[in-house]
Formats: structure tokens, sequence, C-alpha cells
């Protein structure tokens, strides 16, 4: 039988708030280093970014030299919880291929804000191996299966011209009672112009355990995607999608399903 909801706990407030501090000393350092011309050239545009897949809303891009970090805030409304959603990542490279990633999120009515941080790894280049491809560490105050986790992800992708094909595939270990649950994204990018780019992003997770015994409001299963638009102004990125999202929690009967869209900023460094 599911479990009760008992007192509602905070716990990730004090991993978001030092996240989002170590994050801020880092590209704050980035900043300072540009005024002082430590990093020669100028702050970096965000088109290669874009193209790269650093700005979609559900997918990791496979690989982050064209920027030295990165803010990235999306909001909107999911139809599946008729409620809001937002999310927030940032991300600062430590050394060459290693970045650290942090950020929060929110989804739909009810729901406490999901502090997470982690460790990025660009593993392979294109260039050289024929595949962009990098590894994820996250933690998460409160993963897929509502319980503190920790995740992996593989993020690869391959460019054929200006249109590139990323995927992510992830695997979720819940810190309490067993939990695990299974990731995979996939999204389409094609630039059209200077500034603008298109594509398509989704994202499929699914609950891999299975018992009597499961938190309060964990998922079955969810999927959320659709088209995208994403537009650069020097270091800046505007972008929108709409799409479909759908939602099954465990043990209980019907699905939650409806029309989800969001608007996103951000900005390279």
């Amino acid at each position: 039988m599911t479990r009760g909801l008992g007192v509602r706990r905070r716990p990730g407030l004090a991993t978001l708030s030092v996240a989002a501090c170590a994050l801020v000393g880092v590209l704050a350092g980035l900043a300072r280093a540009e005024d002082d011309g430590v990093l020669p050239g100028p702050p970096p545009a965000a088109t290669a970014s874009v193209a790269r897949g650093s700005f979609l809303p559900w997918t990791m891009g496979a690989r982050s030299d064209a920027q030295r970090g990165l803010v990235y805030m999306q909001g909107g409304y999911d139809g599946a919880d008729q409620g809001a959603i937002y999310q927030m990542v940032g991300e600062a490279q430590l050394f060459e291929r290693l970045s650290l990633r942090a950020g929060g999120s929110y989804f739909g009515r009810g729901d406490t804000v999901r502090p997470e941080v982690g460790l990025r790894v660009d593993l392979l280049r294109q260039e050289q191996q024929g595949v962009d491809m990098a590894v994820l560490g996250v933690y998460e105050a409160k993963g897929f299966n509502a319980v503190r986790a920790v995740t992996a992800r593989v993020a690869l992708s391959r460019a054929f011209g200006e249109t590139r094909l990323v995927s992510n595939l992830g695997y979720g270990f819940g810190l309490e009672e067993g939990e695990r649950y299974g990731d995979f994204r996939l999204a389409g990018l094609r630039r059209v112009t200077e500034r603008i780019t298109l594509g398509l992003d989704g994202r499929l997770r699914v609950d891999l355990e299975r018992n009597g015994d499961e938190p309060a409001g964990e998922p079955d299963w969810e999927v959320v995607g659709g088209p995208l638009i994403a537009y650069t102004l020097d270091r800046y990125v505007v972008s929108a999608t709409a799409g479909y999202t759908a939602m099954k929690y465990r043990l209980v009967n019907g699905l939650h399903d409806g029309v989800m869209a969001t608007l996103g900023v951000g900005a390279v460094f």
C-alpha cells in the first residue's frame, strides 16, 4: 500500500543553496577573469552552444566546449498535473572537460523545489572519435521516484552539417526504499538562420522498482516532448517549446495528460 504523506520536509533547500553559491562563485570568477583579461577573446556567442544542445529543455547536450559556463531557466504550464513547471540549471567549467552542474526544478501542483548538483565530464569528440559523448553524475534531493536519488546519465550526439541528433540514457538509484528508475531522452536540432534554431525534444522516465510499498505520489511513468525554437542574440538565448505531456502514477488508476508549454531564457559566459 502507498505510505502516508506525513510531514512535508524540504531537505533539498540547503543543497540548492550550497550548489547555487558554488556555481555563482565559479561564474563570478569567470566574469572577473574576462574583465581582467585573463581569459582570451570576447565573451562567446550563444549560437554554437545552442547548436550543440546546451539549451535543450529536457535533453542534456553531449559537449560543452563552446562556453566556459552557462545559465538557463525555463517556466511554463504542465497539463498533466494542471500546474506550473519551472527548471533552472547552471554549469561552470572547472577544468577543460570537467564541469560543475547545479540547478533545481518544480513540477505540478503541491510540489516542492527539487534541487540537484553534480559533475559532468566530456569524454569523446566527434572530430576525433566520430561522436560526442559526455557523462553526468548528479545528486537529486527528490528524484523521479519521489525520494532522494543519485542519477547517472550518458549523452551521445552527432552533427550532420547544420543538423544535430542528441540522445541521453540515464539510471536513477534511489537512496530510500530501493527505488530505481530509467530515463531516456532524444532531441534533434537544425540551425535555419544565424540566430534561429528549430528542433524537437522529448523525455521518457519509467519506474523500475516494483512492489506494493511505494513513496506517496510516486509516478509509474512520464513522457513529455514537442517542437522547440531558440533565438540567440550575442551571448543570450530565448527559447520556447510546446507539446504533449502525460503521467501515470503508481497504485493509482487513470492517466493524467495534457498540453505542455514553456518559455526559457539563458546566457553563456
